[in-house]
């Protein structure tokens, strides 16, 4: 069984995947590298490219497509899914929600280094109003293509706030509701940690 960890803009959901993948033995597919990447050569941010693929949700089809198979033809393997979507294609996955408010959000985007040009912003008050944008913007974009609210927290198995815990910690406890989730998942009680 896989893992798909989705979450807020910021909620760490990249560097705990990471962790994941190095301590326990995971491979990370990530879609937001991709997308980043794809913004990118079309020189434009994030934000934009998420208003282009409202328009034309080809980019969405061939993401979340590439996600259902892998999980399909590789399901045996340890695999663990960072995207916002994975939790609804993606077959038989724990599914993770990191949260975090907007403005500890913001201020972790705009020191992360590793975003590159796609993402750029003035100040705290620009970025926090750009995170509220793309995640509008984002979730808007999924009802409109698949009629899920990826904001819905009945969504997922396991919900973490990371504001004050180490992305370590939230690893250890992810990989500790894993465990007993693979135990008995249809008996397992949802995992919600604020």
């Amino acid at each position: 069984m896989h893992i798909s960890i989705t979450g807020r803009l910021g909620s760490g959901k990249s560097t705990v995947a990471k962790i994941i993948a190095a301590n326990y033995g995971y491979e990370i597919v990530s879609t937001g590298t991709a997308l980043r990447k794809i913004a990118a050569d079309l020189g434009m941010t994030a934000l934009e490219f998420n208003k282009l693929m409202t328009a034309d949700p080809k980019y969405d089809y061939m993401i979340d497509n590439e996600s259902k198979r892998i999980s399909v033809e590789r399901a045996d393997e340890k695999i663990i899914y960072d995207s916002r979507m994975a939790w609804n294609f993606a077959v038989n996955t724990f599914k993770v929600y990191l949260y975090v408010n907007t403005a500890v959000s913001a201020k972790r985007i705009m020191g992360d280094t590793t975003r590159g040009s796609v993402e750029s912003y003035k100040d705290i008050a620009d970025a926090i109003a750009q995170v509220n944008d793309r995640m509008n913007e984002e979730n808007k974009r999924y009802f409109q293509i698949y009629g899920v609210d990826n904001l819905d927290l009945c969504n997922y198995h396991c919900i973490i706030d990371t504001e004050f815990r180490s992305c370590e910690e939230v690893a250890e406890l992810i990989m500790s509701e894993f465990e007993t989730f693979c135990k008995d998942p249809e008996h397992y009680r949802r995992f919600c940690l604020r």
